[in-house]
């Protein structure tokens, strides 16, 4: 069985500008993100967006870690 290595992924809409997307997603770990941009269909689409997209503000990536409540 394959290990699952994307938690979540998620699109929300800007509620201000009804065009503007905003991706969200969990990773087990850096290494799993960091494959996700090596599988072909990944890189697919990457190449596509320029033909998709108005703007873009680029995409970043962000460590975070669970704090105990």
């Amino acid at each position: 069985m394959r290990k699952r290595s994307c938690i979540s992924h998620d699109v929300h809409v800007d509620c201000q500008n009804p065009v503007r997307l905003f991706f969200f997603e969990q990773w087990v770990d850096e290494a799993a993100l960091r494959t996700h941009f090596t599988v072909e269909g990944s890189k697919a689409f990457v190449k596509s967006l320029p033909n998709r997209i108005v703007e873009t503000s680029g995409t970043r990536i962000y460590l975070a870690e669970s704090i105990q409540r």
